[in-house]
C-alpha cells in the first residue's frame, strides 16, 4: 500500500509475504534507513555506521569497527573496566547509606545512567568520567534523551523536502533550534576528545578507537579501502556514546524495575536459599 506523508511517498508493507520480500530477499536494497534532517546533522553527513547508507564504504568501516572495537575478544579485554566501575557504584552507594543519618532514596535512572556512562568513557574516550570536563556529569541522562531524539525525530522538513514549507515551519516552531543545540554540544564534546588525543603529550599507554581511526586517518593513501575523516570519528562517536549509554542504561534500569515488582518473590527465594 502507498500513502503519502506530506510530499514523500512510503510503503506500508502489511503482509508477511511483502514483509519477507522487504526483510529478507530485497533487504540489500531496503535496508537503508531513511535521510531525515536529525539524523543527518547528528551523523555529520551519514558518516557514522547506524544511519550510513549500505554501500562498500559502511562496509568497510563497519569491518574496522567489529575488528578494532567490537570483537568478542576486544569486549572481554574490557572486563576489568566493568568490574571496577561497578566497585566504585556499589562502594560510593554504601558509603552514602552509612553516612547519612536517615538515608534518602536513591535515583536508580540517574545512577545507572552514570555508570553506563563511565564504562563507555574509559572504554571509547580513554579517560574517567567522573573526572572528565568534556560533560556535565549531572544532566548526562538529559543529553543522551536529547541526542537519542534529535537522531530518531521527524522535522517538517522531512515531509516537505523541496516546497521550504517545512523549513520555514521547523524555523518559528523551533525545531532547528533544539537540533542545532544538541549538535553544538555534542560537536564540542567530540571536538575535544579529539585535541586530546591528537596532543603528542597525551600518554599512549591505553590505544581506544579514538586513537585507532586517527592512526588510520594519518597512514591512509589514497587507494585505501577504508578512507577516514574527522567527521567519520565524530559520526561513529555519536553513534557509541549516544546508543551506547542509552541502551546499556535502559536495560538495567527495566531489570531493577522487574526486581522491584517481583521483590517478595525475590525475598522468598533469598531465604529459602538460606
Amino acid at each position: 500500500m502507498l500513502v503519502h506523508l506530506g510530499m514523500v511517498p512510503v510503503t506500508v508493507v502489511s503482509s508477511k509475504e511483502a514483509a519477507e520480500e522487504v526483510l529478507r530477499t530485497q533487504d540489500k536494497h531496503c535496508c537503508t534507513r531513511p535521510k531525515l534532517v536529525g539524523s543527518n546533522l547528528i551523523s555529520r553527513g551519514f558518516k557514522d555506521i547506524g544511519f550510513s547508507q549500505y554501500n562498500e564504504e559502511w562496509k568497510e568501516r563497519r569491518k574496522f569497527l567489529v575488528r578494532e572495537f567490537f570483537s568478542l575478544k576486544k569486549v572481554q579485554s574490557f572486563g576489568y573496566i566493568r568490574e571496577e566501575e561497578c566497585n566504585l557504584l556499589v562502594k560510593k552507594l554504601s558509603e552514602s547509606a552509612v553516612e547519612q543519618s536517615s538515608p534518602s532514596p536513591v535515583d536508580l535512572s540517574k545512577t545507572l545512567f552514570c555508570l553506563t556512562a563511565s564504562i563507555l568513557f574509559r572504554v571509547a574516550f580513554g579517560e574517567s568520567f567522573h573526572e572528565s570536563k568534556l560533560v556535565d556529569q549531572e544532566n548526562i541522562d538529559e543529553l543522551v534523551f536529547e541526542g537519542e531524539t534529535a537522531f530518531a525525530s521527524f522535522t517538517c522538513s522531512d515531509f516537505f523536502p523541496i516546497a521550504g514549507v517545512g523549513w520555514l515551519v521547523d524555523l518559528l516552531s523551533g525545531q532547528h533550534k533544539r537540533l542545532n543545540d544538541v549538535f553544538r554540544k555534542l560537536d564540542a564534546m567530540f571536538h575535544r576528545v579529539i585535541d586530546d588525543h591528537s596532543s603528542p603529550e597525551r600518554s599512549k599507554d591505553h590505544s581506544d578507537i579514538i586513537d585507532l581511526m586517527l592512526d588510520v586517518i594519518n597512514k591512509q593513501g589514497k587507494n585505501d579501502s577504508l578512507r577516514l575523516t574527522v567527521d567519520h570519528i565524530k559520526g561513529v562517536l555519536a553513534n557509541i556514546f549516544l546508543a551506547g549509554i542509552d541502551t546499556g542504561a535502559i536495560t538495567m534500569i527495566w531489570t531493577m524495575t522487574e526486581l522491584a515488582v517481583r521483590i517478595r518473590e525475590l525475598s522468598e527465594n533469598l531465604f529459602l536459599e538460606e
